[in-house]
């Protein structure tokens, strides 16, 4: 328990303290709603004898000039036939900050806290432990702003994470965002396209690779994510 409320609050320290002021939020600066609309999606068929699906839609708001917060919920439902199945649900908050050093360079921090809920568990073996996630993690990346037009900006990225969890995998071939166990940490590359079809609404399209290092393990994941993010 030490161990996390410690964890927990050098991430908060991170997140609030290594920041300039005169932030700007991503992609716009006034107040409003933003929608990552490719969050989490998976569906398997019965090939394998699993039927599962995994969506998670997720809503964003910015406050004012610094801050924004965006709510993700993911949805996992697993059937391996009538007798054995289960769902649950992955809740996950957002903290965002965005300064800007020039016109064309700027610093994005991000907090993000997820924990799951078990919904129905049926038919399951006793000895298969029950699924949980509780985890956090700081991402802080470094922007380079790139105006091709008048409605096409590109917005190469790089920088690291950090993070820390308790996690228990479902019996499932889909896996929850943020899903590890102990600490974790790697660099990151992303390269965002932003395309500005008016004054009040942009659409960004977000690749971003992530290389995650498990220093207890000795090992090492590469991640390739894709998501498009509406801004109003």
């Amino acid at each position: 328990m030490k161990n996390k409320l410690l964890t927990s609050g050098i991430l908060l320290f991170l997140f609030f303290f290594l920041t300039k002021s005169q932030a700007q939020t991503t992609y716009k600066s006034d107040p409003g709603f933003f929608s990552p609309i490719v969050e989490s999606l998976y569906l398997q068929g019965g090939s394998i004898g699993e039927n599962t699906v995994l969506v998670g839609p997720a809503l964003g708001y910015r406050f004012n000039k610094n801050y924004d917060l965006t709510l993700h919920t993911e949805y996992l439902s697993t059937e391996f036939n009538a007798n054995n199945k289960f769902s649950m649900l992955n809740f996950g908050l957002m903290f965002g900050r965005t300064d800007h050093f020039s016109d064309h360079n700027m610093l994005r921090s991000e907090l993000s806290v997820y924990k799951s809920v078990t919904l129905n568990i049926t038919g399951l073996p006793p000895s298969v432990p029950d699924p949980n996630l509780t985890t956090a993690k700081l991402t802080s990346s470094f922007y380079r702003s790139i105006t091709l037009s008048d409605s096409v900006t590109l917005l190469p990225n790089a920088g690291g994470f950090l993070g820390y969890g308790d996690y228990q995998p479902a019996v499932s071939s889909a896996t929850l965002r943020q899903g590890y166990d102990g600490f974790i940490l790697g660099p990151r590359l992303g390269f965002d396209i932003l395309f500005q079809f008016s004054n009040s609404f942009y659409l960004v399209v977000k690749p971003d690779y992530q290389l995650r290092i498990d220093p207890s393990q000795d090992t090492s994941e590469g991640t390739l994510l894709f998501n498009i993010q509406l801004n109003f």
